[in-house]
C-alpha cells in the first residue's frame, strides 16, 4: 500500500497545525511565569491547561510531521534535516508531559522547551525556504535541474499531486 502525502488541495497539514504548539508553549510559559510570579489555584490552572494544550498540539503536529517524514525519498536532501527536526520535537513532546506531570519543574522545562522549539522551527524554516520540501515550485525546479523539460516537470508534479496526495 503506498503512503499518501498529508497535502490537503496543495496545503501541508503539518504546515497548517505546527504554529499551534509554538503557540501554546509560549502561552503555557506566560502561564507559569504568572503562576510562579503570585501563586493562586486560578494561575495554576492556566499553566496546566495551556501545557496540556501545547502536548496535545505537539502530538498531532508531531504525528503529521513523522507521516510527512514518511513521504520524503531517502535520497532527497530535506531528509536528514527533517530527521533532526522531527526527533527535536519529538524529545520536546516527551519534555512537555514531563512538564504537565511536574508543575514545580515546570518553567525550567518550558524555558529548555522555548528553546528546542526555536531550533527545530528553524530547521523547518531551511527545509521549506532553502530546501523547498512541499512547495511546488522547487519540486519543478528541482526536476528541471535534472533535465527534465519545464512543460514534462509541470506534468508530473501536476501528476503527482493528483494521484498521490491525500486530497489533490
Amino acid at each position: 500500500m503506498r503512503v499518501r502525502h498529508p497535502v490537503v488541495r496543495g496545503h501541508p497539514l503539518h504546515a497548517m497545525v505546527s504554529d499551534l504548539p509554538a503557540a501554546f508553549i509560549l502561552a503555557a510559559l506566560a502561564a507559569t511565569i504568572a503562576e510562579r510570579a503570585r501563586p493562586s489555584p486560578q494561575r495554576r490552572h492556566t499553566s496546566t491547561a495551556c501545557t496540556a494544550l501545547a502536548l496535545g498540539s505537539a502530538v498531532v503536529a508531531g504525528s503529521i510531521g513523522w507521516w510527512d517524514w514518511v513521504t520524503i525519498p531517502n535520497e532527497h536532501p530535506a531528509k536528514a534535516p527533517a530527521t533532526r527536526h522531527g526527533l527535536i520535537n519529538t524529545a520536546g513532546v516527551g519534555v512537555g508531559a514531563i512538564a504537565l506531570l511536574l508543575p514545580r519543574r515546570r518553567l525550567e522545562l518550558l524555558v529548555g522547551l522555548s528553546a528546542a522549539v526555536l531550533v527545530a522551527a528553524w530547521i523547518g524554516g531551511d527545509l521549506v525556504y532553502r530546501i523547498g520540501w512541499r512547495v511546488r515550485p522547487a519540486e519543478e525546479l528541482e526536476l528541471i535541474d535534472q533535465g527534465t523539460p519545464r512543460d514534462e516537470a509541470r506534468a508530473i508534479v501536476d501528476k503527482h499531486e493528483r494521484d498521490d496526495l491525500l486530497f489533490p
